[in-house]
């Protein structure tokens, strides 16, 4: 009997891990089940001339829904050479989705190739245009060695159901911060200014802005290194941190591997 019981609480904790293994969420997904309210939401506070509450919804949407779920793979391409797989980078990524007609503020750039420089042994920094590959070239003397630039077309991407969700769902310019394994930590807009901000004063602005991204990446990236070298089992792992809303979401989740299996299928045929 107690055989039995052992055998049966084993069992049982192996289909809870397993269970918590195969709810790893994808972004498309999760954006999916939470963008239509946050959309009602937004434009009411939009219509009021509220932008404290705008950013309050946004800042809700990320942390409450969007943090702790995976980025989708899908394929981005480089000016040279094939296309390549958000999972063949190996490192936390700091991406930045942009456009060749955005304007960035003149210290925005110069910022990020600085912190470029510092940190991209430890970290893959990826601008990702909505462009052709023409436009990117014309980008590509702004950005030094250190940043990879890549681009995707939404019209010819045979990814275009997560790149639809990706692209405009959260609009852009937005970075997007991720550890190795592609899990969003957070998701922050590009700092705007004033065009008439000072190359120096824009610079201030920008790198104090995207230096914390990197130091989420960073202080992520030494919990990591800390808890394998001590063998210490990360608290999430253990604890299910998910609204009943987040939990709720399995047929957002089937609508998403059928549109991924028929596209899979598809390209197989």
């Amino acid at each position: 009997m107690k055989k039995l019981l052992v055998l049966g609480i084993l069992f049982l904790c192996f289909n809870h891990s397993y269970a918590q293994e195969e709810r790893k969420i994808p972004f498309s997904v999760a954006i999916s089940a939470h963008i239509v309210k946050y959309n009602q939401k937004i434009d009411a506070a939009y219509q009021d001339q509220d932008l404290e509450r705008a950013e309050f919804l946004f800042d809700s949407l990320v942390t409450n829904h969007l943090s702790g779920t995976y980025m989708d793979n899908f394929s981005v391409y480089p000016i040279k050479g094939e296309p390549i797989l958000l999972e063949d980078y190996e490192k936390p990524m700091f991406l930045i989705s942009y456009a060749s007609w955005c304007v960035p503020g003149i210290g925005e750039i110069p910022a990020l190739n600085d912190l470029a420089d510092r940190f991209h042994d430890q970290i893959d920094f990826v601008v990702l245009f909505w462009d052709n590959k023409e436009s990117l070239k014309e980008k590509a003397k702004e950005y030094n060695q250190n940043i990879q630039l890549v681009h995707i077309d939404e019209k010819t991407n045979k990814d275009s159901y997560i790149i639809n969700k990706l692209k405009h769902a959260l609009g852009f310019p937005m970075m997007y911060f991720m550890d190795g394994d592609k899990k969003i930590l957070d998701i922050r807009k590009v700092v705007t200014h004033h065009s008439s901000e000072t190359l120096t004063n824009s610079y201030n602005i920008h790198f104090n802005s995207l230096s914390k991204g990197v130091s989420l990446l960073i202080a992520n990236l030494d919990l990591d290194t800390e808890l394998s070298t001590n063998n210490i089992t990360s608290p999430e792992e253990n604890i299910d941190k998910r609204t009943d809303e987040e939990r709720n979401i399995d047929e957002e989740y089937e609508r998403y591997k059928r549109e991924r299996d028929s596209i899979n299928n598809k390209d197989n045929n």
